[in-house]
């Protein structure tokens, strides 16, 4: 079984070792969401495991398809884009009013084609970049 390891970057210790319940499924990518939950992308199982670092276990899998490798989140609505290598896409997970602490609720997706093996993602709020001068 694969680990995600938790560190303390205060000490640079690991605290805990969360146990990932997919063989082959080690993490590619982590991104916390807030209350205490982190989204894994697990590459080789194509899921996204939520991780909850106050129990420090995974509390559901979410199947995303092909390759997911890096991941961000719009903080206003917690949409998640998954870049999907093997897919050639963004996956655009909505988990608005989805519970992360168990299965309930099904969370909304849509893919973005995009091309060749993406590897990462970023969200850019665009009405905060300043005009281009010309």
């Amino acid at each position: 079984m694969d680990v995600l390891p938790v560190v303390d970057v205060g000490s640079g210790r690991v605290v805990e070792s969360v146990g990932l319940p997919l063989p082959g499924g080690g993490p590619a990518s982590v991104l916390a969401v807030g209350n205490g939950f982190v989204l894994v992308t697990l590459e080789r199982a194509g899921v996204v495991a939520v991780v909850d670092l106050l129990e420090y276990s995974v509390t559901r899998l979410i199947p995303v398809g092909g390759g997911p490798r890096g991941l961000a989140a719009d903080p206003a609505d917690l949409t998640v884009y998954i870049a999907l290598a093997r897919q050639r896409s963004v996956a655009v997970v909505h988990l608005d009013g989805v519970d992360l602490s168990n299965e309930d609720g099904i969370p909304q997706f849509e893919d973005i084609a995009v091309g060749a093996g993406p590897s990462g993602v970023t969200v850019i709020r665009t009405d905060l970049l300043l005009p281009q001068s010309g």
